[in-house]
């Protein structure tokens, strides 16, 4: 395993793949198929070392083509299987009656396996294994066993798209692996040149180690297929594996971006062949792939390169400038005006590239959306400098990147070139989209960004209740301090186009599931930013990152941090300010000064008064955490440019902030935080909240709760004190255990740390703490943990689990107990779990209804809210021994909002009745009563454009039902 480890260390982890593999603990395959240099190897090494449980590794050899040698090294890659036989058939039995821990064989480079026979009886060994055994297998192209059986038929499989590195990835490998960083332009430069491929991001790395920088840039603008190192790779491991037709195939038809077979036909001129000679190359994944079925190829970008001077190498310059030339010609006559541009400039043609361009006319303003390079990377300067289109296109280009001033001048520069006032409009049109988000850019009326705009400049509120746009409302109930109504205002299902508005979307959708801890969220953000990278919208990519701070990993915040730094150095001002923004919220529990410091300076420079609120206030906030004596003076002033700029919510966070700031830290009178955000909107109770202080301080805290931010949020930044007196302060409980929202575990106030703790074994705590103080029997963990499992092979690996979590848990208090064949997670005193708070206060709510007592009713329904932060243990996604329990969970926590709504509504405490109403739709979204309750409140509190806005909501959920609203 020493090489493994190595292996891992000369890599950068990208969890996406990790998670991609992951299904392969219930499976019996899975399928690494990718190019050469691929980096397939890498993640087969990886994911080893996260394996739970023994590992072997078989490396095919060409030898091994045959069936008796796949046996006898299937028999040596199985830790303690020697004794087994050898024939095929017979080690199939052999394994079959053998009952071990979940097992692991990593097999690399299968596609040597080139015989009938051999794949046969790895087919055989595969469909016949025990559930204990995995195979997790790469190669360069798929193998052939026959997935459609049932016993494959769920086979994960990792492409070679899926392997590419993106561009933040490239960023990551040069940072933090190679220690050479580079430049936000030469990155992805030279990730699109590479394509993506490790091996070539591994021999740059070699070829310019130890450079200084503006060698290393230089390296990248000179990129162009020559590298005697790439060239040797792909000549001895692509190129020299393939029949001589298929590289003179190659070489000739590497002037097209994109490969039909007609096209190479009619450049080839040999009337059929083309068809095959494409389905072959991809077949033997000669870096050549298809995504359309086989209607079209791409070849990837570094052997295209590699080809390019190849092929000026046999033909000479002028030949080859003639061949890209004819390219050029013929896909102009089919209409492919784009690519015909792109042949041409290899042709270096220039009066057919102006002839082109003419011919396009507005077209070449528009980004294709199909990751290629943009023209001013492709063309000379002075072409581009020359033609208003492709100065409209950079100017376009620009504004993607977040360069909003360079923007302005590049497309005022194309609007004094244009003749036509079609291109002038075209010009001023997106001059104006720009100059926009510049410091005193004027309006935009009838144009969602200028509504946008609007919503970062003065009262977000009236912005989302005015609008009819989905991303200009939740965006604008962001940035107003609602994300409970910014999760209403977006589309059930986030949209799949490209464009700017759809991915604007996307990212609300992501930033929302994330910061929620949604299952599928982390996914889903990989796939926005490979989607804003192909698309061109580089600050989308930025966010996205960013985004990823919130996996609370200190790898996340680093990346976060990294983003901020890309984005300073790129001069996009305001993906630097969200990017800080999103490292205030999750750097710390409280953000750290200097962090808030910083998104100040970054807001102000914005003219976005919204968000310079915002950042006041998070700094009062962190100036009041930290005891700093200024704290009251900066909290005043917070305040007060909140209420300026029309953010309640920021205003009455600098409010609270300043009374905790104020008020004397070893008074511990009146009502506690806890106590007060429970009054509030509900949320998710912390250890921290516990060390409260007094009475106006806590009625700060129920202030900003009723506001709308989230009370978790709320408790971490205001709920513990600087400087309390210990004798006086309420100590933090021993042991508190969350699931609703999300699991966490603390211990004295410090939640345990995890993140060095194998995946089953976390599982395993989150199941026990369901059932936190409560017996779990064996056969139910079992079950859940192993289904499918033979018995004596589950229950070993039951103990190793559990072994595993004794010595992550701390030795006082001792926190898991066996009795019998049943294992609890203890309690001990004063200890806490969110679930048991839950059903503890809708016990004492049906109690106190019984006796009558309204006060104790309301006052335990208040409780049961504010103990259901969310859905039950959302990291566990569709696990069978979670779902049915989240679901009753979550009735019940909405049947409880409605209970309490209705009895604040009937006393008539309108306005927390409306809040109750809110809490109940935000958890069940199609809870009739909890609509109709809303709609009510807000009509008898006079607010009828609020009471039209629930009805429209109300009406769409309906519709996604098809349903009719009830009267």
């Amino acid at each position: 395993m020493d090489g493994l480890h190595s292996a891992e260390r000369l890599g950068l982890v990208r969890g996406r793949l990790l998670d991609e593999l992951a299904a392969l603990r219930t499976r019996p395959l899975a399928l690494v198929v990718a190019p050469a240099g691929a980096g397939k190897t890498t993640l087969l090494a990886q994911y080893a070392t996260r394996w739970e449980g023994p590992v072997g590794w078989w490396r095919v050899d060409p030898a091994d083509a045959s069936a008796a040698a796949v046996a006898r090294r299937m028999r040596a890659a199985i830790p303690g299987a020697a004794h087994l036989p050898e024939e095929p058939q017979a080690l199939a039995a052999a394994l079959g009656g053998e009952d071990r821990p979940p097992t692991l064989v990593i097999v690399d480079d299968l596609h040597r396996l080139a015989a009938p026979d051999a794949e046969q009886a790895l087919e055989t060994l595969l469909v016949r294994a025990p559930s204990w055994l995995h195979v997790l297998a790469a190669g360069r192209r798929m193998p052939g066993l026959n997935l459609a059986r049932y016993e494959l038929a769920d086979v994960s499989i990792v492409d070679g798209e899926q392997l590419r590195f993106r561009s933040w990835e490239a960023e990551r490998l040069l940072r933090e692996v190679y220690r050479e960083p580079l430049p936000p332009d030469d990155v992805a430069a030279l990730a699109r040149r590479l394509g993506g491929w490790a091996a070539g991001l591994h021999m740059f790395h070699l070829s310019t180690h130890n450079r200084p920088l503006v060698e290393r840039r230089r390296a990248v603008a000179a990129l162009d297929g020559r590298q005697a190192l790439t060239r040797a790779y792909l000549a001895h491991t692509v190129l020299a594996e393939l029949p001589v037709p298929l590289r003179e195939f190659l070489l000739r038809t590497s002037v097209f971006d994109v490969l039909t077979p007609q096209r190479c036909e009619r450049l080839l001129d040999d009337g059929g062949g083309s068809r095959e000679h494409l389905a072959e190359l991809e077949r033997r994944q000669a870096f050549t792939a298809s995504t359309d079925g086989g209607r079209s190829y791409r070849y990837h970008e570094v052997l295209r390169a590699h080809l390019a001077v190849t092929l000026a190498e046999r033909f000479g310059e002028a030949g080859a400038r003639a061949l890209h030339a004819r390219a050029a010609t013929l896909l102009a006559e089919e209409g492919a005006l784009v690519e015909a541009v792109r042949a041409a400039a290899r042709a270096e043609d220039w009066d057919q590239v102006r002839a082109l361009l003419d011919r396009l006319g507005g077209r070449a303003a528009d980004d294709p959306g199909d990751g290629t390079e943009p023209w001013q990377d492709l063309l000379p300067e002075w072409l581009v400098a020359e033609d208003p289109w492709l100065m409209l296109a950079k100017g376009r280009h620009l504004l993607a990147r977040g360069r909003i001033e360079a923007a302005v001048l590049c497309l005022r520069a194309a609007e004094e070139h244009f003749f036509d006032e079609q291109g002038r409009g075209l010009c001023r049109a997106a001059r104006r989209l720009a100059a926009l988000w510049a410091p005193g850019g004027a309006t935009l009326p009838g144009h969602y960004a200028g509504e946008l705009r609007a919503a970062t400049r003065r009262a977000p509120a009236e912005v989302a209740a005015a609008t009819r746009e989905p991303l200009v409302r939740a965006a604008a109930r962001l940035l107003a301090g609602d994300p409970d109504g910014a999760r209403r205002a977006l589309p059930p299902d986030p949209p799949a186009g490209v464009g700017v508005a759809d991915l604007g979307v996307r990212l609300l959708h992501a930033c929302l599931d994330v910061v929620g801890a949604w299952p599928a969220a982390r996914g889903e953000l990989d796939r926005l930013a490979a989607d804003a990278e192909w698309a061109g919208q580089p600050w989308i990519v930025r966010i996205a990152r960013a985004l990823g701070a919130f996996d609370g990993t200190a790898q996340g915040l680093t990346e976060a941090r990294a983003a901020v730094a890309e984005c300073d150095r790129d001069g996009d001002r305001w993906g630097a300010a969200l990017a800080q923004a999103l490292v205030c919220l999750v750097g710390t529990p409280v953000p750290a000064a200097d962090d808030a410091a910083e998104l100040l300076r970054h807001c102000t420079a914005l003219d976005a008064p919204v968000l310079r609120a915002w950042a006041e206030s998070l700094l009062s906030v962190a100036q009041a955490a930290a005891g700093d004596p200024d704290a009251p003076a900066s909290a005043a002033r917070a305040e007060r440019l909140a209420r300026d700029a029309g953010v309640s919510a920021a205003a009455a966070l600098a409010a609270a902030a300043a009374s905790r700031a104020t008020t004397d830290p070893n008074t511990n009178g009146g009502s506690s935080p806890t106590e007060a955000a429970a009054a509030g909107r509900g949320g998710r109770e912390t250890s921290n909240a516990r060390r409260g202080g007094g009475g106006q301080e806590g009625a700060g805290i129920a202030r900003v709760v009723e506001a709308g931010l989230p009370a978790a949020a709320v408790l971490r930044w205001l709920g513990e004190r600087p400087g309390g007196d210990p004798a006086t302060a309420v100590q933090a409980p021993p042991v508190e255990v969350y699931c609703l929202g999300g699991f966490q575990l603390r211990l004295h106030g410090r939640e345990l740390d995890l993140a060095g703790v194998k995946p089953r074994t976390r599982v395993a705590l989150r199941l026990l703490a369901m059932h936190a103080g409560r017996p779990l029997h064996r056969e139910t963990m079992l079950e859940a943990l192993w289904p499918g499992v033979a018995t004596a092979s589950a229950t070993r690996s039951l103990h190793v689990t559990l072994s595993s979590l004794r010595a992550v848990l701390p030795p006082e208090p001792r926190l898991l107990s066996r009795d019998g064949d049943a294992y609890e997670l203890t309690l001990p005193p004063g200890g806490y779990s969110d679930i048991g708070s839950f059903a503890a206060a809708l016990r004492e709510a049906r109690r106190a209804a019984v006796a009558g007592d309204g006060p104790a009713r309301a006052a335990a329904l208040h409780e049961a809210l504010f103990a259901y932060g969310g859905e039950l243990l959302p990291e566990d996604g569709p696990a069978e021994w979670v779902v049915h329990e989240r679901e009753v969970l979550r009735r019940r926590a909405a049947e409880a909002a409605t209970e309490l709504a209705t009895a604040l509504l009937a006393a008539g405490e309108t306005a927390d009745a409306v809040a109750a109403a809110e809490r109940c739709v935000q958890i069940d979204r199609y809870c009739d009563a909890g609509w109709r309750l809303v709609v009510d409140g807000y009509r008898q509190l006079g607010n009828l454009a609020a009471a039209a806005r629930a009805r429209r909501e109300y009406a769409h959920v309906l519709a996604s039902l098809d349903a009719t609203p009830a009267h």
